[in-house]
């Protein structure tokens, strides 16, 4: 596909049928997260996080190498506790409400399939200090990306 930026490769797939997502290749999915902007506040989540991430996952120490998230507005970039929201904090959410099935939460967090979900609206999840909610713009791994 010939896009260059990552909203015409969204609609390159819906055009192809994909409504709220797609699996893709290796190759495609390096190709996505290349699209992400750069000029933007990206937030690394940090180790400890990944950690806490892997265990509230059950899955194996050190599975997750990086999670990164760009918050959708900047005054949103750190919570009244001093907490900067990450990764966790969308993670968290969704195991403690079940938005999703846990194993399709750990099947995408450690690549299973490489899936791109287009991102239309953002997401909004509490921080998992203070419960301020927050809202991402996108956030992604090596093998997943919400954007």
């Amino acid at each position: 596909m010939d896009t260059t930026t990552l909203e015409q490769l969204k609609g390159e797939y819906r055009r192809s049928g994909a409504r709220t997502g797609v699996k893709l290749g290796e190759d495609e999915m390096r190709r996505a997260i290349s699209l992400l902007p750069h000029d933007v506040s990206v937030v690394e989540t940090p180790a400890v996080e990944l950690r806490y991430i892997e265990g509230l996952l059950r899955l194996p120490l050190d599975s997750i190498g990086e999670f990164s998230v760009v918050p959708a507005a900047s005054n949103q970039s750190r919570c009244p506790c001093g907490r900067t929201p990450t990764a966790l904090d969308i993670v968290a959410y969704a195991v403690s409400h079940k938005v999703h099935e846990e194993q399709l939460l750990r099947d995408t967090v450690i690549g299973v399939y490489n899936v791109f979900e287009f991102a239309d609206e953002g997401r909004t999840a509490p921080c998992h200090r203070c419960g301020r909610e927050f809202t991402t713009s996108s956030y992604w791994t090596h093998s997943y990306m919400y954007a």
